[in-house]
């Protein structure tokens, strides 16, 4: 009886001590699914700290970089308007070029005129010089060459002289090389005696026509009053009408 006793107290020892282990090893767990439940949370805090701070920093660049397409749209915009300007500009600047090209090119058209003219009038000046000699009556007045005629001369038109007719031959052979110029024959008077004046004019006119075949269209015969002088003046001027005509359309052109 005894032994079955000692058994039975071995045996609720052993009991009570295995159920004791049972429950320092189940409150243990506990203890460790508590730390690790806080753990837990913990990294659930965090990481929702993390998310907000991660949401966050993406509006952030979302805002940039919208900001960023505003910019570069704007900048893209301003580059094709200045592109297109610069286009523009440079076909203007091509425009007044080839405006300016051809102004001078009128320009230059019209100065050539002029120089023409002069040239035209110094050959005649010097051909003149090298017929009649230097010692002559000539003068060069507003673009025209003029010869003076002395009394002699002016007496022997009307008679006939021969040393006239030589001078004036002399004369009628340099106007005949420059078929294009117009030749006045001026009577000058300072008596107010036009219809004389007019008269020598128109004879000397005659004779450059008929004894020495000038052109009757260049020929223009003319009075003007000579202040304190008179006599007869031969003026060889290049065709003036042409020249302003010509000079007239450029102008027009160019505006």
């Amino acid at each position: 009886m005894i032994k079955y006793f000692t058994l039975l107290s071995i045996l609720f020892v052993s009991v009570n001590s295995i159920q004791a282990q049972k429950k320092s090893d189940l409150l243990l767990e506990i203890q460790n699914l508590k730390a690790s439940k806080d753990s837990i949370n913990n990294m659930l805090v965090v990481s929702r700290k993390r998310e907000v701070v991660s949401k966050t920093e993406a509006d952030s660049y979302k805002s940039q970089a919208d900001e960023l397409l505003v910019t570069n749209k704007s900048l893209m915009q301003n580059i094709n308007n200045f592109t297109k300007a610069s286009i523009e500009k440079s076909d203007n600047i091509g425009k007044t070029l080839e405006s300016l090209r051809d102004k001078e090119a009128k320009l230059k058209f019209i100065n050539d005129k002029f120089s023409s003219h002069d040239s035209i009038a110094l050959a005649i000046l010097t051909d003149l010089k090298k017929s009649l000699g230097e010692n002559s009556n000539l003068n060069v007045a507003n673009g025209a060459v003029i010869i003076s005629l002395n009394e002699a001369t002016r007496n022997g038109i009307a008679s006939k002289d021969v040393t006239t007719e030589a001078l004036l031959s002399k004369i009628a052979t340099v106007l005949k090389r420059y078929a294009d110029a117009l030749v006045t024959i001026e009577g000058v008077s300072n008596t107010g005696e036009f219809d004389v004046a007019l008269n020598q004019a128109t004879v000397l006119a005659n004779m450059f026509q008929k004894q020495f075949g000038i052109v009757n269209n260049r020929l223009i015969a003319t009075t003007k009053d000579g202040g304190f002088t008179e006599g007869l003046n031969i003026r060889i001027s290049p065709k003036f009408d042409t020249f302003y005509f010509s000079v007239r359309e450029q102008i027009k052109e160019n505006n």
